[in-house]
């Protein structure tokens, strides 16, 4: 739009004959202002304005000197206009190299020369020659997921396919008639988990219960806990909601998760890393007990909810594409309520296919999923899976309510919003506690709240659950970055009115 704008300023001053040049070089200042604050609005970090800063200051200052020469009648009107075009031009050509997009890709995990693809074969006859096609091509191919509905997805077309040459085995995909779809099998890894310090917070204690840790826990009065509170103790769950930490694993004998917590496979109950048992205790800790911190869970007439583990990350904090969609495919089939994801990263691919199939999965047989936006101060919107379609993607922000500085912003995903992320404290393995930092702990505030609405109001959908997320939420200082900061009693109230 703004280089059609500049065409039509060029061609208007060329009729007008120089008549009110001043007006039009105002007018086409105005536009590479415009082109400024948009690029300046965008940028995450300043090692991505640099490359704009400096293209853009070119831009003004030539774009200056061919008008001024126009003016002065030093260069012929017709190839001013010609120059101006090829500078618009050039900024377009420049902006690609050095825009968001290009330093996305830039990050994004690069893949070795022998890797695996997730392919998904046609349905029908035609799909079914995939077999013979790897088999002719010397490629080693196994199911990649086995949903228990295989009757309402696509998902158990897919295959992990491992690949010899990357290059050459996706330009062979792409001319397989039995192929419908292929994505790299992409790794996924959880950050390193780094103590924070945390100062006490001596407000805390007013909330009504008696969890001796709450004055770690400044979230409490960020969120309005206390109203919270308050609202649930004269609730009465319709049903116990379950919700899933899809992660390292939990430690299923922590003092203050073990009586909310239940077991899917024993294998899965134990958490090497520590990073699943700091997001099932902010999710689900067990409150009101006398021990350690207070959760989303709260107390009432009953349990609201409870949580368990579905291992699809090694103790090392790495896992793939394929590990955490087979995870959200057995959280599904489980029949949890809400599927929580702290875990992503830069994505490969515009498109994420199998993600969203997965979710869709998983939403069309009862679940809410959410995922952490991520912690590279980056667009959400080139990182997996927050981007994947009909997920809920959440933002972090710290003590004042800001967008923490490592938080990725959810501005271009259909929906975002934004929970406490810094120095988060809350459980970690063998009965202990600590205070860490990231989307990864912003995203089970978010899963628990979600438990406990879906716990009173079990029909409610996960597009009606956004919905009272985004309504009920409050606005920040960088909302438009962040989305709106949840408020746990405002949405419960809105959960218990529909």
């Amino acid at each position: 739009m703004l280089y059609l704008a500049a065409l039509l300023l060029c061609i208007w001053f060329w009729r007008r004959n120089f008549k009110d040049s001043t007006l039009w070089m105002l007018a086409t200042y105005a536009g590479v202002g415009l082109l400024l604050w948009r690029d300046y609005d965008s940028a995450s970090t300043l090692n991505e304005a640099i490359p704009r800063i400096v293209r853009d200051f070119m831009l003004i200052g030539m774009v200056g000197l061919v008008q001024s020469l126009a003016v002065a009648r030093r260069v012929p009107i017709w190839l001013a206009i010609v120059i101006i075009l090829g500078i618009f031009v050039a900024a377009h050509f420049l902006q690609g190299m050095a825009g968001p997009g290009a330093l996305e890709a830039s990050n994004a995990p690069a893949l070795p020369a022998d890797a695996e693809f997730l392919v998904e074969a046609k349905e029908g006859p035609a799909g079914q020659a995939f077999a013979q096609d790897a088999a002719r091509l010397g490629w080693t191919i196994t199911p990649a997921f086995q949903p228990q509905d295989a009757a309402s997805t696509y998902l158990d077309n897919y295959f992990v396919v491992d690949v010899a040459d990357v290059a050459l085995a996706e330009s062979q995909l792409a001319g397989l008639a039995s192929v419908a779809y292929f994505e790299p099998n992409e790794i996924i890894v959880a950050e390193p988990l780094v103590a924070e310090p945390v100062e006490a917070n001596k407000q805390n204690p007013a909330l009504g219960i008696n969890d001796p840790d709450t004055d770690q826990q400044w979230a409490m009065e960020a969120l309005n806990m206390d109203a919270y509170y308050r609202l649930l103790a004269s609730q009465t769950p319709r049903k116990k909601a379950r919700i899933a930490i899809l992660d390292t694993g939990v430690d299923a004998a922590h003092e203050d998760l073990r009586a909310n917590y239940f077991s899917v496979e024993s294998k899965y109950d134990n958490d090497p890393m520590g990073h699943g048992t700091h997001c099932a205790g902010i999710a689900a800790g067990v409150t009101n007990n006398g021990i350690g911190i207070g959760s989303l869970a709260g107390t009432g007439r009953g349990a609201f909810v409870e949580v368990t583990s579905i291992k699809v990350l090694g103790s090392g904090g790495m896992g793939t594409q394929k590990s955490i969609i087979a995870g959200i495919i057995e959280a599904a089939d489980e029949g949890v309520d809400v599927i929580s994801l702290s875990l992503g990263g830069p994505s490969n691919q515009s498109r994420q296919q199998a993600y969203s199939q997965a979710i869709k999965y998983a939403t069309r047989h009862g679940a809410i999923v959410i995922a952490a936006a991520g912690n590279s101060n980056r667009d959400a919107a080139n990182y997996s899976p927050a981007n994947a379609q009909g997920i809920i993607a959440v933002a972090a922000i710290d003590q004042h309510l800001l967008r923490a500085p490592f938080s990725n912003k959810v501005n271009n995903l259909a929906q975002g919003i934004a929970a406490p992320g810094v120095a988060i404290f809350s459980t970690t393995p063998n009965s202990k506690y600590a205070a860490y930092s990231g989307t990864s702990m912003a995203c089970p505030f978010v899963a628990g709240l979600l438990g406990v609405m879906r716990s009173v109001n079990p029909d409610l959908t996960a597009a009606q659950a956004y919905r009272i997320l985004q309504q009920t939420g409050k606005d920040g200082a960088e909302t438009a970055y962040t989305g709106r900061i949840v408020q746990p009693a405002a949405a419960l109230q809105a959960a218990l009115s529909r």
